[in-house]
């Protein structure tokens, strides 16, 4: 591995202000040399900086590019000062102090210098991920967001590609909401404007490094106030390198699921990862570039069961089976078999196109798989330009395209997924003078992930089934047009269902058009930055639930579900939501000040102010509507009209957010820092987005058949005489102030470092947080107190019926020791150690997309809904490790080329697991209320002793509540931790053709020891589940092995890949 390090040791990437040397030249007897002349060189690229020290003997150089450097100081009557192997990283600032001997100017004292391990020239929370750790660190399917772990007090939110979801990774910090992280691809923002989640993953082998700053950032960075990572793109340098690679996965070698024992088959993960990138000059030490591609191709199937109808029930035989009750006589059909024309000729003939017959024995009847196929093609290209040491430019743009499409048990209906990506960024410093630069940077990032029925836009419609009726709003409501179209689903129960129920019509296309300026001005012991930043905001998305509608075959009709459905007598029906598109137009702007102030040669403070203007949100299409509390007396109403465009929010504009921090450094190679400040996030999208579910655009109503005497039919499930004359539909609301609070969170720390060697560092403190106005929502607002009568008269507002209420008042309070541990490269091995111990307390669960508060009272929450939060783990161990196996170093010869010069490397983790909820099946309430939980029995513990998959906890220790809340507390256990060691083993073979050239034999392993990591347990009383751990919280994709192997020679790349292993072939050349 050692000759592809250099080869990538030293490109050029984007400048930022907070990247950069500082320090202080003195004489022998520490007084400060005014003056002195201090040259910065870049080891890769050849571009130097120059500057002067201040009268203090203090020099300042920022913009600097990650890498390294040789720093040089001379002055009349003292012998030049060099210092070579300056490591500087992103988001660092690196203290170069230079005392100087007295002599001439042509005598050179040179040191050669180690990366610096404090940090002490501000208080900013994080972690530098290092090229090194991303290229030799085990990362399942080449994600850079799993290593932001590394960092102490993060975790990493990750869903699944391979599924009907349009989320995307989150990294987590500090008590934040996992909604509220900030990521930035060279300064520019990398998250989408919906739900604020990553949208694409640059190429590993394009990443230079990036910081997770976990807290406590400087005023440049805001707008969301969780996490904020930084990502740097390599660049190009003064020799050419190329490098070709490919991976491939198979599922021989994955383990089996802990709850899928043989005979049942496997679950298959099948992955072939591919690309390359070359870079190099283009004019020496002027112009360089980098270029780069990568694909994927994967399929994940699951083994899947279902009970379908037989040929004999198809035809009205169910003979054998409970007595099937004719609806118009009231008595059973003769031999149990319904008169062939009795039989509803619409139930025929959609069962026999759209359900397969049985494929197998037994009363579960049909055996397939449900399949998610992925393909991903990504392309990257980075050009840099140094017109003098004035003027620097650089530009980058990312292309991606993930294709999803997934195949559901039923094979005849399946889903189409697309997620095109566009991300650019192009900045240009200017230097005034040594003190004096400004930075102007522009970039976009766009995503437009579909999710579509195979039926959108095409000549179906619900009609062509047969199915009459089934319109927005109701029967005389608006049809589908062509661009919402899909099958409604049919429930049959007991049954597999027919319909097009995860192909969604899900859309959004986030668009983010994002200025930025900054100007720093270095004068005297302040190290001043003035800035804006300006993004203009982009969403056209939709939300729906069952946008084509809904028809479920329970068996009140006949006695037997199938029946019902054979006869064309549904129980209930679903009116379509259609599919609205609301437009949100968004303003943001930021204006910020930040002074890191020398105050003394030790002592740093760091000062800022950050004003966020969150513009007021716009939807432009007419399809956003609210309850209005205020406009009629009798009780809310919905506005606008139906097609107005009215602003629903009132805006808010206060945010200010003070910044505060110190580093002092100490004797004995200490540093104490700590600091303060106010974070703000603006409100995401979804809280208006959400409100197009009101009707007339969406919203649906449900219809119910008379057992007794069915009127509604599969041919007219909504007929006129079961249809409402003043229907009561579901709505969604904003508070009923309209105001639109933007949460804040308040993040304190206080930590100690100290460097126990030249190679290792230990940091501890104590992190803090606090988050006011956070978003969640009230899933039913509406619902009425526990007690007897009719639901909907006991309603506060009975004109409607449930009401889902977006709610910014959430607070959370976050407490934690933090543990650092770094051991640098030294004697083959590196180290990185992270522990968390916290506790997080809110009030309510999620946000608005993660579903709702979870609170069994929604009116009257506070102290009774007060608890540990569904985001809390007590404790987080990450330990990341690179190691040269010591004993193979030894071997000469022939059998050191074979057996020589092993690595291995390895993320592990031990972490608690996460609180969860008892909640109690039915409606006991009496109250149509979502979060129903038991009563606690008295004398009984709800803990045991002896824990298994089995009995999670004491079963006994709840009851039902009946017509009253019950006093269960929210959050009162927690569910499993985990346990993971994922492994790493490679080798760098030397080719004997051309010096720089090598074969990377490299093997993974996930999930090593194939350790069940359990999900939480069945949490529902009144269920089979109930207290039962039945799955895992890790799929197939994390118990795997990979083995890796890579070429270094120019040429065709071919592949002799063996199943279970991901085998990436890769070459490799330095120019």
């Amino acid at each position: 591995m050692a000759v592809w390090m250099v080869g990538w040791a030293l490109p050029l990437a984007a400048q930022t202000l907070d990247t950069g040397i500082v320090g202080t030249v003195s004489d022998p007897a520490g007084a400060s040399v005014a003056a002195a002349n201090v040259t910065i060189n870049n080891k890769a690229t050849g571009v130097t900086r120059a500057v002067k020290t201040a009268a203090d003997g203090k020099y300042d150089v920022r913009y600097l590019v990650p890498g390294e450097y040789t720093v040089e100081v001379q002055a009349p009557g003292f012998r030049t000062g060099r210092r070579t192997g300056v490591v500087v990283q992103i988001n660092q600032q690196a203290r170069i102090d230079f005392q100087l001997q007295i002599g001439e100017v042509q005598e050179t004292v040179e040191i050669t210098a180690a990366a610096p391990l404090l940090q002490t020239e501000n208080a900013t929370l994080g972690e530098v991920v290092a090229a090194e750790r991303i290229v030799n660190l085990p990362l399942n399917g080449r994600s850079f967001v799993q290593l932001a772990v590394l960092t102490p007090g993060v975790r990493v939110y990750e869903p699944s590609l391979y599924t009907a979801s349009t989320d995307g990774s989150r990294i987590v910090a500090n008590g934040a909401r996992d909604s509220w992280m900030q990521l930035n691809i060279d300064g520019i923002t990398l998250v989408n404007n919906r739900s604020n989640y990553v949208t694409l993953f640059p190429v590993l082998d394009a990443l230079q490094e990036f910081k997770v700053q976990s807290g406590n950032y400087s005023a440049e960075y805001g707008g969301n106030a969780g996490a904020n990572t930084n990502l740097q793109l390599r660049s190009g340098t003064n020799r050419f390198h190329g490098s070709l690679w490919e991976f491939l996965r198979n599922d021989k070698l994955d383990a089996r699921g802990y709850f899928r024992p043989e005979p049942f088959p496997k679950d298959i993960l099948r992955r072939n990862q591919f690309g390359g990138v070359f870079s190099g000059p283009i004019r020496k030490d002027k112009t360089f570039f980098l270029a780069s591609y990568e694909g994927q191709r994967a399929v994940s199937e699951s083994a899947a069961t279902d009970i379908v109808l037989t040929q004999q029930q198809r035809a009205g035989n169910f003979a054998g089976s409970a007595p099937v009750i004719d609806p118009l006589s009231g008595t059973q059909f003769p031999g149990n078999i319904i008169p062939q024309n009795r039989l509803n000729p619409v139930s025929v003939d959609l069962i026999n196109k759209y359900m397969p017959l049985p494929n197998t024995s037994g009363d579960v009847n049909y055996s397939g798989v449900t399949q998610g196929r992925l393909t991903t093609d990504q392309g990257l290209v980075r050009i840099d330009q140094y017109f003098s040491q004035k003027d620097q430019v650089f530009f980058h743009y990312i292309r991606s395209r993930r294709d999803f499409p997934n195949y559901e048990l039923n094979p005849n209906f399946y889903f189409n997924g697309t997620f095109p990506n566009s991300s650019l960024s192009a900045q240009h410093v200017h230097t005034f003078s040594p003190a004096l630069l400004n930075e102007v940077r522009f970039g976009f990032n766009l995503a437009n992930v579909a999710v579509l029925s195979p039926r959108y836009n095409t000549d179906f419609t619900i009609a062509s089934l047969g199915i009459n009726g089934l319109n927005v709003g109701g029967p005389s409501g608006r049809p589908l047009r062509p661009d919402e179209q899909g099958f409604p689903v049919i429930g049959i129960d007991g049954y597999m269902s027919m319909g097009d129920d995860q192909a969604a019509s899900n859309l959004d296309n986030s668009r983010t058009y994002q200025v930025v300026d900054n100007l720093s001005w270095i004068r005297g012991a302040h190290s001043l930055k003035f800035g804006a930043d300006i993004r203009r905001l982009l969403d056209d998305a939709t939300t729906n639930n069952w946008p084509f509608g809904q028809m479920f075959f329970t068996g009140d009709i006949t006695g037997n579900s199938a029946a019902d459905y054979m006869l064309g007598y549904p129980r209930t029906t679903l009116t379509p939501e259609g599919v609205p598109v609301s437009k949100i137009r968004q303003w943001r702007y930021a204006l910020y000040v930040q002074d890191d102030w020398k105050a003394t040669p030790d002592l740093t403070l760091n000062l800022g102010l950050r004003y966020d203007l969150f513009g007021q949100p716009h939807e432009i299409n007419g399809v956003t509507r609210t309850l209005r509390f205020d406009l009629d007396p009798n009780g809310p109403v919905l506005w606008p009209e139906p097609g107005k465009v009215e602003d629903i929010y009132k805006n808010e504009y206060k945010y200010f957010g003070p910044r505060f921090g110190f580093a002092w450094r100490l004797p004995h190679d200490m540093v104490v820092r700590g600091g303060y400040g106010i974070f703000y996030s603006a409100a995401q999208f979804d809280n208006m987005n959400i409100l197009q579910l009101n009707p007339p655009a969406g919203g649906s109503l449900t219809v119910t058949n008379p057992a007794d005497n069915p009127i509604a039919t599969i041919q007219n499930p909504v007929p006129a005489a079961l249809y409402p004359t003043n229907p009561i539909f579901n709505v969604v609301s904003i508070p009923p102030d309209r105001q639109r609070r933007n949460a804040y969170m308040q993040n304190f720390n206080f930590q100690v470092s100290r460097q126990l060697s030249q190679n290792d560092v230990l940091e501890a403190g104590w992190v803090g947080s606090k988050g006011t106005h956070v978003d969640t929502s009230l899933n039913n607002y509406n619902q009425p107190d526990p007690g007897p009568g009719p639901i909907q008269a006991r309603r506060p507002y009975p004109q409607y019926a449930r009401i889902r209420m977006i709610a910014p008042d959430t607070n959370t309070i976050y407490h934690s020791l933090q543990a650092r541990y770094e051991h640098r490269l030294s004697r083959g091995l590196s180290l990185s150690t992270a522990y968390t111990w916290s506790h997080l307390i809110d009030d309510a669960a999620q946000t608005i997309n993660m579903g709702g508060c979870g609170c069994q009272n929604p009116r009257n929450r506070g102290k009774a809904e007060r608890a540990s939060s569904v985001l809390d783990q007590r404790h987080r161990l990450v330990v990341g490790y690179v190691w040269e196996l010591p004993f193979t170093q030894r071997l000469k010869g022939a059998p050191g080329a074979i057996l020589g010069g092993w690595q291995t490397g390895g993320i592990v983790t031990f972490a608690s697991g996460f609180p969860f909820m008892i909640r109690q099946s039915g409606d006991s309430f009496n109250n149509d209320g979502n979060w129903q939980r038991p009563d606690l029995v008295p004398g009984q513990s709800v803990t045991i002793d002896q824990k298994t998959p089995g009995v999670w906890f004491n079963t006994a220790a709840f009851q039902r509540a009946v017509l009253h809340y019950g006093n269960t507390p929210r959050n009162p256990l927690a569910g499993p931790g985990t346990n993971t060691w994922d492994l790493s083993l490679s080798k760098a073979f030397k080719m004997p053709w051309r010096e720089g050239h090598q074969l990377l034999f490299r093997s993974e392993f996930f999930n090593a020891f194939n350790t069940p990591q359990f999900a939480n347990p069945g949490a529902t009383l009144g269920t089979g589940s109930f207290g039962r751990i039945t799955s895992t919280a890790l799929d197939n994709r994390h118990q795997a092995r990979r083995v890796n192997r890579r070429i270094d020679k120019p040429g065709p790349l071919t592949l002799s890949g063996q199943k279970g292993f991901t085998s990436p072939l890769e070459l490799e050349w330095h120019g």
